[in-house]
């Protein structure tokens, strides 16, 4: 069983175990989203053979089983839903690559003097569950030896209105789960600072992907 660590930030009351369910039967299905995907590539690219990675908001595991079956030397996931975590661990078990996965619930900020470096460090659809973007990256960046994958949603009116509209409806049903735009100037300035290069690799409608790595 994953380890289990309490979890505030309101992902649990939105993502349950039938939708963990039911984005693995869309994934095994469709395989990962085209900005997952794009993310994946762009970090294959780069070449990852014998290379650890860290899967900060790990969901059902499409990254790890992606650069495990690249070549990647084993993978760590952090995820806030318990369900999301023990999904993945089954999905990596029945490809065989349970002994070279690990699962944590709970947040980088609760787990972070738990969780060793990695080459690689990836936050698909993380940022904007976060209100502490300095500290969220930060603490990543800390520990990334040598690439930092990101995909955040862009700046724009229409993710604005989104992200009011949901705040509005979760102040309804007193919910803490938040859906909030971060600055790319403020995600890239942190990074920058901690020694990454950032490279664009795809946007969408709705998100940017993009690979910083170490200068």
């Amino acid at each position: 069983m994953p380890d289990p660590t309490p979890c505030s930030c309101g992902c649990p009351n939105t993502f349950d175990e039938k939708l963990a369910r039911s984005d693995l039967k869309r994934y095994l299905k469709d395989g990962p989203d085209k900005s997952t995907k794009a993310l994946i590539d762009a970090i294959v690219g780069e070449g990852i053979e014998g290379a650890t990675l860290l899967d900060i908001g790990g969901g059902i595991g499409a990254i790890q089983l992606a650069l495990l079956g690249a070549g990647a030397a084993s993978a760590e996931s952090v995820d806030a839903t318990e369900a999301y975590v023990q999904v993945a661990r089954d999905e990596a078990a029945r490809r065989g690559f349970a002994e070279q996965t690990h699962g944590r619930v709970g947040t980088l900020e609760l787990l972070a003097p738990v969780i060793d470096a990695a080459d690689v460090v990836t936050l698909d659809k993380v940022v904007c569950c976060d209100p502490d973007l300095p500290g969220l990256l930060v603490r990543a960046a800390e520990r990334a030896r040598r690439m930092v994958g990101l995909v955040y949603p862009r700046e724009t009116w229409w993710n604005r209105l989104a992200s009011r509209t949901i705040a509005a409806w979760c102040w309804v049903t007193r919910d803490p789960t938040r859906w909030r735009i971060h600055s790319t100037a403020d995600i890239d300035a942190i990074l920058r600072t901690a020694g990454f290069q950032r490279r664009d690799i795809d946007r969408s409608l709705i998100w940017h992907v993009a690979l910083y790595v170490k200068a």
